[in-house]
């Protein structure tokens, strides 16, 4: 069993949840989403955040090459769309290209975390906003509790720059105090649509 994330432009998330469902893939869901590409990509096209969907679901090991290259058939641009998949029994033994790495930090910080991993070789990254619970004291607004906003940072990354990624935001974003965030990486076997990182 793999764990599957597409990673897709805005209102193709449905269609792919439907795709899925009819594949025998389970646990489907849907997530909104705003995509980062590289800086300079983002200054030339003039736009500051791309709106992305990321579908997710769990699909038999016998059927995920083939149904990952029957969806990738289907995106009509080249590095519109990015699925990869994590093993749901992973035990260290597979040789692997990419790491899925996911930051969680403040709301304003997700920025940050984009500067910094692209400085080190990452080629872009995908925000998903939500919120926090945890030992931060919770705000209080006319008898409601304000839970703090927080952004989870996702980016696929070349297993031999990862380790650098990785030390480059837990230094700077000081993630070894309280509150600060949470770094943590997942295997990746199989990986389509994602720009060649160097």
């Amino acid at each position: 069993m793999k764990y599957l994330r597409i990673i897709t432009p805005r209102s193709k998330g449905s269609k792919i949840m439907n795709q899925l469902k009819e594949k025998g893939a389970k646990s489907i869901s849907c997530l909104l989403a705003e995509g980062s590409a590289n800086a300079h990509i983002l200054e030339v096209l003039e736009i500051d955040k791309e709106k992305k969907e990321i579908v997710s679901a769990l699909v038999n090991d016998d059927l995920v090459n083939d149904l990952l290259d029957q969806i990738k058939d289907k995106f009509d641009k080249k590095n519109t769309s990015i699925m990869f998949t994590t093993p749901v029994d992973y035990k260290g033994e597979i040789d692997m290209e990419y790491e899925a790495l996911y930051v969680i930090v403040n709301k304003e910080n997700a920025d940050k975390v984009i500067e910094i991993s692209q400085k080190e070789g990452a080629k872009g990254a995908t925000v998903v906003h939500g919120r926090g619970s945890g030992i931060q004291k919770k705000s209080v607004f006319l008898n409601m509790t304000i839970e703090p906003e927080k952004d989870i940072v996702i980016m696929l990354i070349k297993k031999e720059i990862s380790e650098k990624v990785k030390s480059a935001i837990y230094d700077a974003m000081n993630l070894d105090e309280n509150s600060k965030g949470i770094l943590f990486s997942l295997p990746v076997t199989d990986v389509r649509g994602l720009v060649e990182q160097n």
